[in-house]
């Protein structure tokens, strides 16, 4: 085989149907007479597992184009020629169900894999591209899609040197959509907080326009799930609902219909799984900045029907905050701003403020993801400071620093086992503060100025 296109492609996470770099490369005669590589921007979350494997963050890829926007570039290429690619089906996989995701066509590819032939004609012990590139003295950087490419372009030439691959045993490749697709269990934690979210508007005679909006946003976060059909579901009749700019009983009865409450999980205990509907009924009684008596007696039903939820941050503290309100009798207008404040910061306890941070000799923590950079880089930048460094949450950290990207394996979404500890530590007079990342950054680049 002499004509033929190798490709390579990088993941921001395990759910194989985004992409965050396509490197491709185009071969005559044998011979490489050119080349494509882009990062994508993926519009989808980067799990912590796949930045540190590629290096490629949401901040990297911030001005790339989406693969709506590049495809046009490298659709001749790889539609008409055979593509060459180590373990290339699992290449050719996640790019088919990467343009499903996004409702374009997708097409049927003719592939050869360097994995194949190399099992079939090389004896190691290890057949990954990294150990193969090795024996055979090729040097790249591995988790690049443009070097991967490149060198699995050395690979099949070698191969093909070795014992000729004729065209006619390129293989063809065809993506067959799952109709019946089961949605990442990570994702539970964005299905309970709508549920939540309806719950509120269900019982308001009225829903707010802060209210609708909550939704609107949820619906642009989570329109790239609608490959899997409960979210295609969800996705299509709340945004034919919202599209009417008004309410009614019978849409909210709609809502409620089709957005189930998850309650068994692979990953979750069930109390996580019910925290995450209370995270959502939070949401949408603050979301125009007050809690009026009667949402708060609400909720106070729910956290009744839901006492199994005791001794479970934070339904504690939320059962107290109720508690103590209720008990008054009566609510003021200032209380209803306050109350929406607690509740807020119990929430999302990350602190958005102009608060000076002491860095001579004080303890910190880490938790989240970073957009300045992965954890061992921050990590030096911080001890650079003068800060000492922290495993793990104690009564004995001074700082508990929160990524703005947060952690998709976050329980609830935006807050992970050590802002939950921190807060916990807080309630019984520790003095650990939560501080955010763009709080962080900003006390030291104030530093540096003075």
């Amino acid at each position: 085989m002499k004509d033929y296109v190798v490709m390579d492609l990088e993941n921001p996470n395990s759910r194989q149907n985004s992409i965050s770099a396509i490197g491709t490369i185009l071969v005559r005669d044998n011979k490489i007479v050119d080349d494509k590589y882009s990062l994508i921007n993926p519009e989808d979350n980067f799990e912590p597992f796949n930045m540190q494997l590629t290096g490629i963050t949401p901040r990297s890829v911030k001005n790339s184009p989406t693969l709506v926007e590049y495809w046009h570039e490298i659709e001749d290429w790889l539609t008409n020629n055979v593509v060459v690619g180590h373990n290339i089906t699992y290449d050719l996989r996640v790019l088919s169900r990467s343009l499903a995701r996004y409702g374009m066509k997708v097409p049927d590819f003719k592939y050869c894999c360097t994995l194949t032939h190399s099992r079939r004609n090389l004896k190691l012990k290890s057949y990954k591209l990294e150990n193969i590139a090795k024996k055979l003295h090729i040097i790249y950087d591995p988790h690049i899609a443009s070097e991967d490419a490149r060198a699995a372009y050395q690979l099949f030439e070698y191969l093909n040197r070795k014992k000729e691959i004729e065209i006619n045993q390129a293989k063809n490749y065809h993506y067959k959509i799952k109709t019946k697709e089961s949605y990442d269990p990570k994702l539970s934690t964005n299905i309970n907080n709508l549920y939540g979210m309806v719950r509120v508007i269900l019982f308001e005679e009225y829903p707010n326009n802060q209210q609708l909006k909550l939704l609107d946003d949820w619906l642009k976060e989570n329109s790239q799930y609608k490959q899997y059909p409960l979210f295609d579901n969800i996705t299509s009749k709340l945004t034919t609902i919202l599209n009417k700019n008004t309410m009614d009983f019978s849409d909210r009865k709609i809502l409620a219909d089709i957005v189930p409450a998850v309650t068994t999980s692979s990953i979750y205990s069930k109390n996580t799984l019910t925290v995450q509907v209370l995270q959502g009924i939070i949401k949408s009684i603050t979301a125009d900045n007050k809690v009026t008596m009667e949402e708060l007696n609400n909720l106070n039903t729910w956290l009744t029907r839901n006492r199994v939820l005791k001794g479970t941050y934070p339904y504690d503290k939320i059962v107290k905050i109720t508690d103590n309100t209720l008990n008054k009798g009566f609510i003021t207008i200032d209380e209803q701003k306050q109350l929406a404040r607690t509740f807020k910061e119990t929430m999302n306890p990350q602190k958005e403020t102009n608060e000076t941070i002491d860095f001579n000799g004080k303890t910190f923590c880490l938790s989240g993801f970073f957009k300045h950079g992965n954890k061992e880089e921050i990590t030096k930048i911080l001890k650079k400071q003068g800060l000492i460094e922290k495993k793990s949450v104690s009564g004995k950290v001074d700082y508990l620093f929160v990524g703005s990207m947060e952690n998709p394996t976050w329980k609830y979404g935006n807050i992970g086992g050590k802002i939950i500890k921190a807060q916990q530590l807080q309630e019984k007079g520790k003095n650990i503060k939560i501080i955010s990342e763009n709080n962080l950054f900003r006390e030291i680049n104030n530093k540096r100025v003075i």
